[in-house]
């Protein structure tokens, strides 16, 4: 099931939605630190995995790396 403004699915254990859409849209705004925040782990939550390769994607293009 995909859900959410990120498309990532949502799982019954995972990335809790509001921290990550936040730190996505600090990141995309470039006012995010650059390693993400520890996520807290609850129900119904993003892929944790799919969120994980996401971040270290923007981070990657971001860096120039």
């Amino acid at each position: 099931m995909t859900d959410g403004f990120q498309g990532f699915e949502i799982v019954r254990r995972g990335y809790d939605r509001a921290q990550v859409d936040a730190y996505l849209t600090r990141l995309a705004a470039g006012t995010a630190s650059e390693a993400p925040p520890p996520f807290d782990i609850v129900r119904r939550g993003y892929d944790r995995a799919q969120v994980d390769a996401r971040v270290a994607q923007l981070l990657d293009e971001g860096t120039g790396r």
